[in-house]
C-alpha cells in the first residue's frame, strides 16, 4: 500500500512539473561527501509560443514565453508540519535576464545557475545538516505568451517520514495540499488534452497545406529555371559567336600596325613628359594616365595573337609610371624592360561591373590618384567602388597599436589591416564619401551604412564626422558608431576620450572613444566583452566574426 501510494505521490508531482515547467527536487545522494543534498530548481521556456498561438483554455497552466528572473530562498525547518510560516526567506542566490549565470561558494553551499535559451536551471550543493532539513523555495519571474508577467514558486518541505515493511519511505504531506494538488492535476490536464487535440488538428492540416503549396513551388522553380536555363544558353552562344566573328574578321597586319602606332605614340609621350617635368609634371601626370586607359582596353584585344610583343609594350609603360612617380629625369628608357600591371590604372568607382563585357574580381588592387598610392577595391557590393579601410577577418594581424601606427596603417590587404588615419582623411576630405561597414556575426551578413563620413586631419586628433545611419545590423538612435560621432580617436598612448580614464587601453583598443563605447571594432580578436570585437546596437550586443569597413565617393 505504501509503495502504491508513493507511485501515485510521485505521478501527481511529475504532472504538476510537466503542466508548470517548475521543477524543484532535493537529491540526498549528494556526489561528494562533504555535502548532506543537492537541490535543483529547473524551468523549461518555450520561446515558439506567441499570442497567436497561445489558447486561452489553457491560463491555467500558466506557460512561459520568457524569464526575467530566478530566485531561491529558504526558511529554517520548525515543528512537525516542517513549514515554518513565520520564518523570513533568506535569498539564497538568482539569476536574471541581466546576470544570466552564477557560481558562488557561501556558508556552506556551492551555487551555481545559468539562463540559457528553452532553459534555466538553478543548483545548491547543500554542506550543512540543517540545511537538507529547512524549507526551500523556488521562484520564477517571467512573461507569458500574451506578454502578461508571471510569478510561480514552488515550495520543497522537508517532510518526516514513516517507515513501512522496513524498504519503503513514505512522505508525509497535509490533506489540503494533497487536495489542491489533487485539483490542480485534473485542471491541467482537461486543458492539456484539449490544447495537444487540438494542436495535433492543426498541424495536420499546415502539414498538408505546405505539403501542396511545396510541390506546386518545386514544379513552377524548376519551369523557370529550366527556361531561364535555355534563354540564356542561347544568349551566351550568340555572344560567343558574334565575338568569334568579330576577332576573325581582322588581321595580323592590322594588330602589328596598331601596336606600332600605340607604341609610337607611346614613345613620343616619354620623351615629352620627360622633357618638360621640371616645369609641368602634374600635367604630364594627368596626360600619360589617360593614355594609359587607352593603351589597356588596346593590350586586351591584342593580348591573344601577338603576346610577345604585348610584353614589350607593358614593361615600356611601367617604366614611365616609374619615371613619373619618382620625379627623375634621368630615367630608363629601354624597350625590352618587364613588369608594369596595367590592372592598377582601373579607377574604383561605383557602377565599375555595370559594362558586361569587363568583369572585375570581387577584390582587386588599383591606385589611387588622390592617395598617391595602392588601395584595396570592392567591385561588387551594392553596386561597387568601395576602398576598403579596415578588415578583422583572421586575427593575423595585433591592432593594439600605438598613435604612429594607426596614423600610418598597418597590416596587408591579403589579410587584417588598417589603411591608416593620414591616409583616410586625405581620402575623405578630398571629395564627399559614404562609409559602409559589412560585419558577419551570430551566423549572420549584416551591415551598417551611413550616408557621410569623414575624419579631421591630426592637429584635430582626427576626429569623426558622421551621417545618418541606414541598414541591416539593427543600430538604434546613439548607438553604435553613431555614438562616437563628433568624438577624437584615441590610442592607449594618445589619450583623447571624454573618460577619467583611458578608454582605449582599458578595452585594449583604438578607436573613437566617448565615455568609453558602443562599438570596438579594433578591440581584441576572439574576445566577447567590452575588450573584444564588438557593437551595441541598442537591444543587445554583437561579437563579429568578421568586419570590413570601407568607403565610397559620393
Amino acid at each position: 500500500m505504501a509503495s502504491f501510494l508513493h507511485i501515485c505521490l510521485l505521478s501527481a508531482l511529475c504532472l504538476l512539473a510537466c503542466c508548470y515547467g517548475i521543477e524543484l527536487s532535493l537529491n540526498r545522494q549528494p556526489p561528494t561527501r562533504k555535502s548532506c543534498g543537492v537541490l535543483t530548481c529547473e524551468e523549461t521556456i518555450d520561446t515558439s509560443l506567441s499570442n497567436t498561438t497561445y489558447d486561452e483554455q489553457a491560463d491555467s497552466v500558466a506557460v512561459l514565453r520568457s524569464v526575467s528572473r530566478v530566485s531561491v530562498f529558504r526558511k529554517a525547518s520548525t515543528g512537525s508540519s516542517g513549514i515554518a510560516n513565520d520564518n523570513p526567506d533568506v535569498l539564497i542566490g538568482s539569476i536574471s535576464s541581466e546576470a544570466p549565470s552564477l557560481t558562488r561558494v557561501a556558508d556552506g553551499r556551492k551555487i551555481d545557475g545559468l539562463l540559457e535559451t528553452g532553459r534555466v536551471t538553478m543548483r545548491v550543493e547543500l554542506g550543512k545538516q540543517n540545511d537538507c532539513e529547512a524549507v526551500f523555495t523556488c521562484q520564477v519571474r517571467g512573461l507569458d505568451p500574451q506578454g502578461r508577467e508571471v510569478v510561480r514558486t514552488t515550495i520543497l518541505v522537508q517532510q518526516p517520514v514513516q517507515e513501512e515493511d522496513g524498504d519503503a519511505l513514505v512522505p508525509v504531506m497535509p490533506p489540503q495540499l494533497l487536495a489542491s494538488l489533487q485539483q490542480l492535476i485534473s485542471q491541467s490536464m482537461g486543458g492539456l488534452e484539449k490544447s495537444m487535440q487540438d494542436q495535433i488538428g492543426q498541424l495536420h492540416e499546415d502539414l498538408k497545406n505546405r505539403s501542396d503549396s511545396f510541390e506546386s513551388r518545386m514544379e513552377n522553380n524548376i519551369l523557370n529555371l529550366q527556361k531561364e536555363f535555355d534563354d540564356r544558353s542561347n544568349t551566351f552562344e550568340k555572344r560567343i559567336s558574334t565575338k568569334l566573328a568579330q576577332f576573325r574578321s581582322g588581321s595580323k597586319r592590322d594588330f602589328k600596325d596598331s601596336l606600332e602606332t600605340t607604341g609610337l605614340r607611346l614613345f613620343e609621350e616619354q620623351r615629352e613628359v620627360l622633357g618638360n617635368v621640371s616645369e609641368s609634371l602634374e600635367r604630364a601626370l594627368n596626360d600619360t594616365s589617360h593614355m594609359l586607359y587607352s593603351l589597356e582596353s588596346s593590350l586586351e584585344l591584342l593580348s591573344a595573337r601577338d603576346e610577345t610583343t604585348l610584353v614589350a609594350v607593358k614593361n615600356d609603360t611601367k617604366i614611365i609610371r616609374e619615371i613619373l612617380a619618382s620625379g627623375e629625369i634621368n630615367a630608363r628608357c629601354v624597350a625590352n624592360d618587364t613588369s608594369f600591371d596595367l590592372s592598377e590604372v582601373t579607377t574604383c568607382s561605383k557602377g565599375m561591373n555595370d559594362d558586361q563585357e569587363t568583369m572585375y574580381a570581387p577584390y582587386i588592387k588599383t591606385f589611387d590618384a588622390t592617395l598617391g598610392r595602392e588601395v584595396l577595391c570592392d567591385t561588387s557590393t551594392d553596386d561597387g567602388g568601395w576602398i576598403v579601410v579596415q578588415r578583422r577577418a583572421t586575427g593575423d594581424v595585433d591592432f593594439y597599436r600605438n598613435w604612429e601606427d594607426y596614423k600610418r596603417g598597418f597590416g596587408d590587404f591579403s589579410g587584417d589591416f588598417w589603411l591608416g588615419n593620414d591616409a583616410i582623411h586625405n581620402l575623405t576630405n578630398a571629395y564627399p564619401h559614404e562609409l559602409r561597414i559589412d560585419m558577419r556575426a551570430q551566423d549572420k551578413d549584416i551591415f551598417s551604412q551611413y550616408t557621410s563620413f569623414k575624419i579631421e586631419d591630426e592637429s584635430d586628433n582626427y576626429r569623426l564626422r558622421l551621417g545618418s545611419y541606414f541598414g541591416t545590423a539593427g543600430e538604434q538612435s546613439n548607438f553604435g558608431l553613431s555614438y562616437h560621432n563628433n568624438f577624437e580617436f584615441s590610442t592607449f598612448d594618445r589619450d583623447n576620450d571624454a573618460y577619467s580614464g583611458n578608454c582605449a587601453s582599458n578595452n585594449h583598443g583604438a578607436w573613437w572613444y566617448r565615455s568609453c563605447l558602443q562599438s570596438n571594432l579594433n578591440g581584441r580578436w576572439g574576445f566577447k566583452d567590452k575588450t573584444g570585437v564588438s557593437i551595441n546596437v541598442g537591444l543587445f550586443n554583437l561579437y563579429p566574426t568578421f568586419t570590413e569597413m570601407k568607403v565610397r565617393r559620393i
